[in-house]
């Protein structure tokens, strides 16, 4: 199965977009085979300091159809830091049991961020409002209808009061 190469990662996202060190994390894996059935044969993952390193192997079936699947790795609050997930993806030919080619298929790197919530709650609180404007952008004191508060960090808040 040398080169078999019939599979491809089309994106990795992290969940939630800004993950605090209180959040458990999700990293989404989005693929692509060029056989189907393209079944989860295993899912490995290991974490180490701030590196996660992680191999999936799917198992493709003799139908020439494209095939998508998303493979979901979670991993428990962690620290903050920068994190690097490298995922390795490899095909093997059969139902299950079948043996990966030599050759991975693909691989791709997403880095994120996770944070600590007092940092988070610190710039929250440290932002003064500069104006509320309705959607025509003219500041205003009216209520009930919706309105932009934009603060003094460049955050914009959406709100509808009603009285």
């Amino acid at each position: 199965m040398i080169g078999f190469g019939q599979g491809s990662i089309i994106s990795l996202t992290v969940f939630p977009i800004y993950p605090t060190e209180t959040d458990t994390v999700y990293i989404f894996a989005e693929l692509s085979f060029s056989s189907s059935d393209c079944e989860l044969l295993a899912k490995i993952d290991y974490i180490s300091a701030n590196s996660i390193t992680a191999s999936t192997q799917h198992c493709l079936g003799m139908l020439t159809t494209i095939c998508n699947t998303t493979d979901t790795f979670k991993f428990n609050p962690l620290s903050s830091g920068a994190y690097i997930f490298d995922l390795t993806l490899s095909t093997g030919f059969g139902g299950p049991p079948c043996s990966p080619g030599i050759v991975p298929d693909d691989y791709d790197t997403i880095t994120f961020y996770v944070s600590s919530p007092s940092l988070i709650e610190e710039q929250e609180t440290n932002k003064e409002l500069l104006k509320v404007t309705d959607l025509l952008g003219r500041e205003t004191k009216q209520t009930n209808q919706p309105l932009f508060y934009i603060y003094d960090d460049g955050t914009v808040e959406k709100k509808v009061i009603l009285d």
